[in-house]
């Protein structure tokens, strides 16, 4: 369940950045039809400035045999 969890956050994250995108595209489009001259300056977005995100200890080699097992534990489970 995890994995589809995990999924579905991923897909709602999307559907928010592309609404957000949409949302300043619309906003510039008014300014460029309404008002050319007072159109806003563009700020980078602060992720810029952010530091990388740290990985975790054990990275995705750990995560990736976690699920795995899982998997294998789940397909046995059914056998028996």
């Amino acid at each position: 369940m995890s994995i589809l969890d995990g999924d579905y956050k991923r897909r709602r994250r999307e559907i928010e950045d592309r609404r957000v995108l949409q949302h300043e595209l619309a906003t510039l489009v008014a300014f460029a039809f309404h008002q050319p001259d007072k159109i806003p300056e563009y700020k980078p977005p602060a992720e810029v400035d952010a530091p990388p995100p740290q990985k975790a200890e054990g990275g995705w080699d750990a995560d990736h045999e976690r699920v795995r097992g899982v998997l294998i534990g789940m397909a046995l489970r059914g056998r028996g």
